[in-house]
């Protein structure tokens, strides 16, 4: 019907033009030619012809006739040029793809790094983030985490650590120069130093917040232990930050540290990243794993994935002292006490016997083929994929937005919501801590009021950045001493709590001494004792914990003694790093004798990488 139609109307125009005439005078008006184009359409619909209903080609020709109708022969030319048949769905923009730097050679493919999201949820604060990328804004990252995050076992924290190739990363595919892009790591730290003194170290309007705990958490402690309390309280302070930001738990793991149920090395389920991905699905936070990425690679020994051998230097056997013992429990504990600047010592199960010693070194020329430094901390292959798990994350929050707008749009979403705050806590009988005071860094030197013989000076002046220089109030001889004065008050008038004072010192292997601590005025605490020495070889800043009064004036003295330690020294110095106020309810199924469990936070490795 149709292609009688157009042959009828072309035959009408070649007569016309024969006879000298215009187009215009004698055929149809373009409405009236409209109307009949519409007619046919519709009977063709009624009557299921296929002569129209299919075949496209007729619209086309009917299309090129109609600027001939009513119109000039120029004008009918150029929009007979012009003319395209309309698609019939409209395509979307082409979408924004994510690459890895040009220097980069990635080591795991698209489908290991899928393997390594092994919880993303909703995905939706990681999504605003995105959006703000997509749109050209600038974003606030913030890295927490240990040695592990502030690049250790890489050969150039700064450069090589994962950290700095996540920004890199990030700047390849989102250049701006007003992005705030902070490494906020302190090794050996655990949750606890963050939930205490979370403002020292992530402002309120940050974008992106990344978490790395997982080999410095204690593997078997219970979900209602201070440990985890203190996980899900960082948690917690982090989401209800006034920005929303997106939190990103990365789970490291070392293959040399997973060892129980009659291996020594390689537990796939070694704790204690299945209890703390539990808080991911909790509160709905993206998870990266290292171990579900590369558990496999490792295992089959691929290049850059091996792992029979470290490539940092030996130390000389220090836990057990290379005995062969039964009780394998024991001499582990023994050595994670020690292993601290040791980290190369492990436990070899031989013939139902357990033997403590190194770790088989790779030479120089072989070290790079290794995923690890030493038992914990990877090398810069391992570094390398660790950022590419953080890539992976931001590549796919990239896609969501741009293919669906994001995972979840309002109409996928409960109405009216369950509740528009957090959840409460998933530890039972857990409430958010109450405010506390946290004095760090350069805030920790006028806490101390009044001294006699301490001083403020850096432990290593002559390294990089104020951190790593280990700055503190330092006594030398017994009988020096240092007043420090903080509000023990919780400022929010809540009722009362347990209330406690964390002091962080230096602990070393040498020149360390004692110290008395007890209150002298405006509050009251039992006399302790901090003492400063230890048998590793390394030197951390740890926390001694006590039990304060409240009141808007505690003042703490510390005399240095002249006693020794639990490991004999020559010296007596006393070195404060920091000091912290928190209040915790206890009551609702906590005990004071579990919070003791809190212990030995490190805050900055002795031993470290080249260029610390």
């Amino acid at each position: 019907m149709a292609s009688e139609f157009i042959t009828a109307l072309r035959g009408k125009q070649e007569e016309q033009q024969r006879r000298g005439g215009s187009p215009r005078a004698s055929l149809l008006s373009p409405a009236t030619i409209y109307l009949l184009i519409g007619a046919l359409l519709v009977g063709a619909v009624i009557t299921m012809s296929p002569a129209l209903v299919h075949r496209r080609e007729d619209f086309q020709a009917i299309t090129k006739l109609l600027p001939c109708v009513g119109e000039p022969a120029a004008a009918a030319a150029e929009q007979q040029a012009a003319a395209q048949p309309a698609p019939l769905i409209a395509q979307p923009p082409p979408l924004r793809t994510l690459s890895f730097p040009p220097e980069w050679q990635p080591l795991l493919t698209r489908e290991e790094r899928l393997r390594g999201i092994s919880y993303w949820g909703s995905g939706g604060r990681l999504q605003r983030v995105a959006q703000k990328l997509l749109t050209g804004q600038p974003v606030k990252v913030f890295t927490l985490g240990g040695s592990v995050t502030s690049g250790g076992g890489s050969s150039s924290s700064t450069k090589l650590g994962y950290v700095p190739r996540f920004f890199e990363f990030l700047q390849h595919n989102f250049p701006h120069k007003e992005h705030v892009l902070e490494n906020k790591a302190i090794a050996a730290s655990t949750a606890f130093m963050y939930a205490a003194c979370l403002q020292h170290h992530v402002p309120e309007d940050a974008d992106l917040v990344t978490l790395e705990f997982s080999v410095n958490e204690k593997p078997d402690a219970p979900y209602p232990s201070p440990e985890r309390r203190a996980f899900e309280q960082l948690l917690r302070r982090l989401l209800r930050l006034p920005g929303r930001p997106a939190v990103l738990v990365l789970h490291h793991w070392g293959w040399w540290n997973a060892l129980g149920d009659g291996i020594d090395r390689g537990l796939f389920y070694s704790q204690p990243e299945g209890q703390l991905t539990a808080f991911s699905n909790y509160y709905d936070l993206p998870t990266l794993s290292l171990r579900s990425a590369a558990y496999h690679l490792m295992d089959a020994g691929l290049p850059k994935f091996q792992i029979g051998r470290v490539g940092l230097p030996q130390q000389p056997v220090f836990a057990c002292h290379e005995a062969v013992i039964a009780d394998w429990s024991l001499c582990r504990l023994s050595l994670q006490i020690g292993r601290v600047g040791l980290p190369q010592q492990h436990l070899f199960f031989e013939k139902g016997k357990v033997r403590v010693g190194p770790i088989p070194l790779a030479t120089p020329e072989t070290k790079n083929e290794y995923f690890y430094a030493d038992a914990t901390h990877p090398g810069n292959s391992g570094h390398q994929v660790l950022a590419e798990l953080m890539a992976g994350a931001l590549m796919r929050a990239v896609w969501e937005v741009q293919v669906e707008g994001g995972a979840v749009s309002d109409a996928d979403r409960r109405q009216p919501p369950v509740s528009q705050d957090l959840p409460r806590p998933m530890v039972p009988f857990s409430r958010d801590e109450l405010p506390g005071v946290c004095a760090m860094q350069e805030e920790f030197k006028p806490i101390v009021k009044k001294a006699k013989g301490f001083e403020y000076l850096p432990e290593r002046p002559d390294a990089d950045g104020f951190m790593r220089q280990k700055w503190g109030w330092r006594g030398t001889k017994p009988g020096d001493w240092a007043e420090l004065e903080v509000d023990t008050r919780a400022s929010d008038g809540s009722p009362p709590a347990n209330t406690y004072i964390w002091l962080s010192h230096l602990a070393s292997y040498q020149g360390m001494g004692t110290a008395l601590v007890e209150c002298v005025s405006g509050c009251k605490c039992e006399r302790s004792i901090l003492d400063g020495t230890w048998g590793r070889e390394a030197s951390l800043f740890t926390v001694m914990r006590f039990h304060v009064t409240r009141s808007p004036a505690c003042r703490i003295r510390v005399t240095v003694l002249s006693q020794p330690g639990r490991k004999k020294q020559k010296g007596h110095k006393v070195t404060l790093a920091a000091i912290m106020v928190t209040h915790v309810p206890l009551g609702e199924g906590a005990t004071e004798g579990s919070l003791g469990l809190v212990q030995n936070i490190g805050l900055s490795h002795d031993r470290g990488w080249k260029d610390r």
